[in-house]
């Protein structure tokens, strides 16, 4: 399950696109599985919360500004209009069948819910963690999965307290948020569609060289007013964002290639290894060598299990 360095080279972050999501009249969500790739396999966004699972193969996701690795099993809450992406390692021409299962529900749909039910007012702390994208741990995540996937088989009557009962436990699942900036993109304002451009441009550029002075200039606003924006897009200071945006590719560097921490200081834009090495700890809070030795571990690990238990992944 070791990542090879092929997919480091191939693999590219596209522009995220504005994903319309199409509920039929009589549903209050969506529910659909799909293939790997597929034209909705994209580095996208879209106003719904979804909840995402992955059946089958391996390979790196995107939620926000946190790039990690999946495997079967990976089960993710992203909540609205935060950029999100899954991307297998395979080769060319391959295929995973039936990879995703998805289901996005609209916002007022749970509001309206929690209004009816006050009962279910304990959703509010989990949905209000998925904007910075949450990822789902410990042992009953795989049965939790496979409640996902079963809502596929369900008539549309029974759909209804299935996915309540799921978002129930869910809410009392161990868990996890990923992207800290807590990035979103919206189009609700011409100031705010300003700043989209800039993050996803800065979003699909492999190495990352952009002073905020520049930027500001490029798209006409001032130092002080791009500087209130930005924080209003990421909720986090432009300098802040480059930075965990930068130590986010270098985990990823580190984890899928064998290059040396000197060479991939140097690839993401640090001149001083010891800098790249101090801001590195800063962020993860470990070394660039002992992330690489225990994700790579983990990794390993997971493969291990993923073999013995193959027949329960794909149920």
């Amino acid at each position: 399950m070791a990542h090879g360095t092929h997919s480091a080279r191939k693999t590219r972050v596209a522009t995220p696109v504005f994903e319309i999501v199409r509920r039929e009249p009589r549903s209050s969500f969506v529910w659909h599985t799909h293939d790997y790739p597929a034209p909705c396999a994209r580095w996208n966004y879209h106003p719904e919360y979804e909840l995402h699972l992955i059946t089958k193969g391996c390979g790196h996701y995107i939620v926000g500004d946190y790039l990690g690795f999946f495997t079967p099993g990976h089960l993710v809450l992203i909540g609205p209009d935060v950029p999100h992406g899954w991307f297998s390692d395979m080769g060319p021409d391959e295929v995973v069948p039936g990879r995703d299962v998805v289901l996005q529900v609209d916002g007022s749909w749970f509001q309206g819910l929690m209004t009816l039910c006050p009962e279910l007012d304990v959703l509010h702390e989990l949905l209000a963690a998925s904007r910075h994208g949450v990822e789902f741990l410990g042992p009953e995540v795989a049965r939790l999965g496979a409640r996902l996937a079963g809502i596929g088989t369900m008539d549309d009557a029974a759909r209804i307290p299935a996915i309540i009962d799921l978002l129930l436990d869910l809410s009392r699942c161990p868990r996890r948020t990923l992207c800290g900036a807590g990035l979103t993109l919206s189009s609700d304002d011409m100031e705010m569609e300003k700043i989209d451009r800039i993050i996803r441009r800065i979003m699909e550029n492999n190495t990352i060289f952009h002073r905020q002075c520049d930027i500001a200039r490029e798209v006409g606003l001032s130092a002080s007013a791009f500087s209130r924006q930005f924080h209003r897009a990421t909720g986090d200071t432009f300098v802040s964002f480059m930075k965990k945006l930068k130590i986010g590719r270098a985990c990823q560097l580190l984890t899928t290639t064998d290059a040396s921490v000197a060479d991939i200081s140097a690839t993401i834009g640090f001149s001083n290894l010891s800098n790249f090495n101090r801001q590195f700890l800063q962020v993860r809070r470990t070394t660039p060598s002992r992330y690489r030795r225990d994700v790579r571990r983990l990794i390993r690990h997971e493969g291990t299990s993923e073999a013995a238990e193959a027949p329960g992944c794909h149920a």
